[in-house]
């Protein structure tokens, strides 16, 4: 993990492994940032961070993002993730957590293969897992 230095704006990058193992660090790392991170950093209040590493991901990760947007809430910012990756995209789905995508910055064929590899079996235009199907009465 690193915090890259912009100007004037820093910014976080999630480490390639976002689990169990790497909670504590990962924590210590984010609690810096956000001591950092000027709170009105952009004037919409997002918060970006760059999500294209993660590789490995369990409940733990998951776990610390939910716990770093609602931070970010109680300081009337939001995070958004640039280029989730495609275990990370899987892994906040699977766990109930897919509002943490909503406003993640990725390219569209990118998120037509996380569907695809989160379900192979569904054909490209079925509803994802608890949407309803228009098409059945």
């Amino acid at each position: 993990m690193s915090i890259d230095t912009l100007p004037a704006l820093p910014t976080l990058s999630l480490p390639a492994e976002l689990t169990i193992y790497t909670a504590g660090e990962t924590r210590a790392a984010w609690l810096a940032w956000l001591a950092a991170e000027p709170t009105d950093a952009a004037s919409d209040g997002r918060c970006t961070v760059h999500a294209a590493a993660v590789d490995q991901v369990d409940a733990a990760g998951v776990q610390l993002l939910v716990a770093l947007s609602h931070t970010l809430a109680r300081q009337q910012r939001r995070l958004q993730l640039l280029d989730p990756s495609t275990p990370l995209c899987v892994a906040c789905e699977a766990l109930g957590a897919a509002a943490l995508l909503a406003g993640s910055t990725s390219d569209p064929s990118a998120a037509e293969a996380r569907r695809s590899a989160a379900n192979p079996a569904a054909p490209a235009n079925a509803p994802a897992a608890g949407q309803a199907n228009p098409e059945v009465a």
